[in-house]
């Protein structure tokens, strides 16, 4: 009868055990971590769900920061995963296909958040047509289960006259360098956080992140004399592996930041000095505000 009695008392124990492992690996969905995130996509595979967010609502090109949320069979919100993703543009060039992917980061628990991963993704051209594409593919592993979705995604070009955040350059090493501005996401008059990442073309279809540079800005306005504003601090890579600075503007309108890229010796490997024979570099980041 003793014997009964503590084997009924592990059994509770082991069943409260597991109880507790599975709540705490999931959480009921009438929490709302998203209100301020606009939905982009929806992939489905075996009962999971996955949600694409961001502040916009659009994939564009250029730096894109991306909020990701799990839902499970039981329709609950997934806390704790491990997932990566693959972003791939297929490309048919006069009936050859091309593909390849773009700068990316690992996908990692947002802070102070219950329900969302985030990462980014640099894409590097725009979607055009049933003939050149982005799929996302995305792997998800829950309760050591793993599953994996894969859909086409729209990415829209931002690019205009007056605007521009991503540019692709060949350096003078030979080196494919990619330069994405993520900062000021809203410019004002005066001194701006500027973020940049800075990426470059590797030999298997890898895009890594530069180590070691320095972007070195000049900030002109060029339907006013082009002229400069005081604030500006050059570029150097951070802890997050981005590449961080001041920006300054002294008033408001059409901007174009002028950059020169030096590697990790202080030679300028693209970009060229602002003169009154010389308007602008030929690396530059374009906005409006």
């Amino acid at each position: 009868m003793k014997y009964l009695k503590y084997s009924l008392l592990f059994l509770c124990i082991t069943a409260s055990i597991i109880s507790c492992k599975k709540s705490n690996d999931t959480i009921p969905n009438n929490i709302n971590e998203v209100e301020n995130l606009l939905l982009l996509k929806t992939f489905s595979d075996n009962g999971f769900k996955v949600e694409l967010f961001n502040k916009s609502g659009q994939l564009k090109v250029g730096y894109n920061q991306i909020y990701i949320r799990l839902t499970d069979q039981n329709g609950n919100y997934v806390q704790e995963a491990s997932l990566n993703w693959m972003p791939m543009m297929t490309m048919n060039m006069g009936g050859m296909i091309h593909e390849h992917s773009c700068p990316f980061s690992e996908i990692k628990k947002t802070q102070a958040k219950q329900t969302l991963f985030e990462g980014y993704i640099t894409f590097i051209m725009a979607s055009n047509g049933a003939d050149n594409f982005w799929n996302l593919k995305i792997n998800f592993t829950v309760n050591g289960q793993t599953f994996e979705v894969t859909d086409t995604v729209n990415v829209i070009s931002t690019d205009s006259e007056f605007n521009k955040a991503y540019t692709s350059i060949m350096g003078n090493d030979g080196t494919n360098y990619m330069l994405a501005l993520i900062e000021p996401t809203e410019p004002k008059i005066g001194t701006n956080d500027i973020v940049v990442g800075l990426f470059k073309m590797g030999d298997n279809n890898d895009f890594p992140i530069v180590n070691n540079y320095k972007i070195k800005i000049d900030p002109r306005m060029p339907g006013m004399g082009n002229h400069t504003a005081p604030g500006n601090v050059d570029m150097t890579q951070g802890d997050d592996g981005l590449y961080h600075g001041k920006v300054g503007f002294s008033m408001s309108g059409y901007w174009k930041i002028n950059m020169i890229l030096e590697n990790n010796v202080g030679t300028a490997v693209k970009g060229e000095t602002i003169t009154e024979l010389n308007p602008e570099s030929s690396v530059n980041f374009k906005l409006e505000f």
